[in-house]
């Protein structure tokens, strides 16, 4: 068994993943929710020789996120922070099959499960189990407080919305009360316009490469009304 490990993110150094090959690897993403009134989730899966899984967890400064892996013993899991894509503040293949700390920033999380390249160039295949949990209300970038639970108590809510997967911000947003009154592109970005009737909301979503990368309230639109 792997010793348990706890680690305080809060102003700390990124380490930087031993697995340059990762960057050429084959990356399967996907979303981490959590069912409704819950903090957290028990996911399981399995990969084959040089396949990435990245669990993607959205949380807020000040949250303490904790995951715990079982399982096959050639299996291992960073945690990459919010806009990194190689860089980790876990490192599960030298630190052990447990994490939790305090988040620094407010974003999309990265838990990356791998094999070492040795593992991987053999096709070894191994199984394993992911234990997730956010728990605390933290901030999230602009001030807003943000928790995890049923959607309806995000109604005209922002929070959270920042460095998900377009489509999934826009069903989130639309669950949420927002309507998308305008859209429009400038090069590769993407802007979009929603407006909460309720408390005359409005806000614009700036997204590329499928991402949600700033959601911010810009007060008024001709067509916020």
């Amino acid at each position: 068994m792997k010793g348990m490990m706890k680690l305080v993110l809060t102003g700390c150094f990124l380490a930087s993943a031993p697995l340059g090959w990762q960057a050429m690897a084959q990356i399967m993403s996907s979303d981490v929710r959590f069912p409704s009134g819950s903090t957290g989730t028990t996911l399981s899966g399995s990969i084959t020789g040089d396949q990435i899984r990245d669990y993607v967890v959205r949380a807020n400064e000040g949250q303490v996120m904790s995951v715990r892996m079982s399982g096959s013993e050639i299996v291992h899991f960073n945690v990459l922070p919010p806009g990194s894509d190689n860089e980790a503040i876990f490192i599960g293949s030298t630190e052990g099959d447990s994490f939790s700390g305090t988040l620094g920033a407010s974003g999309a999380y990265k838990i990356r499960v791998y094999q070492m390249r040795s593992t991987a160039r053999r096709g070894e295949s191994g199984s394993f189990n992911l234990s997730i949990s956010v728990t605390g209300s933290g901030h999230a970038a602009g001030g807003s407080h943000a928790g995890h639970g049923a959607t309806g108590s995000h109604a005209g809510s922002i929070s959270g919305i920042q460095g998900m997967d377009g489509v999934a911000a826009f069903d989130e947003l639309m669950a949420r009360g927002f309507t998308n009154v305008d859209s429009f592109s400038s090069g590769d970005t993407l802007y979009g316009i929603y407006y909460y009737t309720a408390s005359r909301l409005c806000v614009q979503t700036t997204s590329a490469d499928g991402r949600i990368l700033d959601i911010r309230d810009i007060e008024t639109h001709p067509k916020c009304r």
